[in-house]
């Protein structure tokens, strides 16, 4: 966690880089709700980092056994000559940081967390409800929680799309079915090791034995869904074992499979988390 004094230090450019951004994202806003929503973000944004701000203050000021000033988002403007550090961080590392982890969502909130999560500092509450993948290039529709950043699938067809905060996670793989592989089995399969290994690492990715995979079928508007619930296991390099609750479902259109899988952590899973993760699966529909 970055130093308490770097953190004070950086607020106020935290702020007016994330002010700038949701200002261009307000003049490309379609909808009166979409500009409010960033505005409200806005707002919110400004209250969380003068509250944070204040905090930070008092702790230092505690621990120095000196009073604490008033601390506002105009600290930037005083006459001192910030710190070398400060200004490498204003003129660099915030605009990457802003660059990297923005990519693949318009939702507000997940565009400032992005940003107080690399200095380390409280996040904003996530926002709630599902958000409609619906592009007129893609074979599928979906609904994904509107938090989550979305990702194109660079290897393969298909997305990625995922919740940087927990490593909550879904991707939609698209493949051929070998003559030789029951629907099942080929989606366990591509759920787990996707693309077939290709561009892994040293990880080792465990398949579950047939006697954990829950399985039943489905037709929806003319189509037969198979959905599945499974759990994994990661081995990494280092040995350390990741173990996921699994909840996918898959088709066949013209012999290709559409297979989406949305996966949790064990050691984080939840009732909640389940909820989620099955809307998100009962929502896949395929063209």
């Amino acid at each position: 966690m970055a130093h308490p004094n770097l953190k004070t230090a950086c607020l106020s450019t935290i702020a007016a880089n994330s002010h700038t951004r949701i200002n261009a994202r307000i003049s490309k806003a379609q909808t009166a709700q979409t500009k409010f929503s960033y505005l409200n973000t806005e707002v919110r944004l400004q209250l969380h980092l003068h509250s944070t701000c204040q905090g930070l203050r008092r702790v230092q000021a505690s621990k120095t056994g000196q009073a604490a000033g008033r601390c506002t988002m105009e600290s930037s403007r005083n006459s001192e000559q910030p710190p070398r550090r400060t200004v490498l961080l204003r003129s660099f590392v915030l605009p990457t940081v802003l660059a990297s982890l923005t990519i693949g969502s318009d939702d507000p909130t997940t565009l400032i967390n992005s940003v107080l999560a690399g200095y380390g500092l409280p996040k904003l509450p996530g926002s709630a409800g599902f958000k409609l993948l619906d592009d007129f290039e893609l074979d599928f529709t979906l609904e994904y929680p509107r938090a989550w950043v979305v990702r194109p699938n660079s290897l393969r067809q298909g997305v990625y799309i995922s919740d940087f905060n927990t490593a909550d996670k879904l991707s939609v793989e698209v493949f051929a079915l070998a003559a030789d592989k029951d629907l099942v089995t080929a989606a366990v399969a591509a759920a787990v090791v996707p693309g077939a290994g290709s561009g892994q690492q040293d990880d080792k990715l465990l398949l579950p034995p047939a006697s954990r995979i829950k399985s039943k079928t489905e037709q929806i508007d003319g189509k037969e869904y198979t959905y599945l619930e499974f759990p994994s296991e990661t081995v990494t390099r280092s040995g350390y074992q990741i173990r996921r609750k699994n909840f996918a479902v898959a088709t066949v259109k013209r012999g290709t499979v559409y297979m989406l899988n949305a996966s949790s952590r064990s050691d984080q899973f939840n009732k909640d988390k389940e909820a989620l993760l099955r809307h998100v699966v009962e929502s896949f529909r395929v063209r």
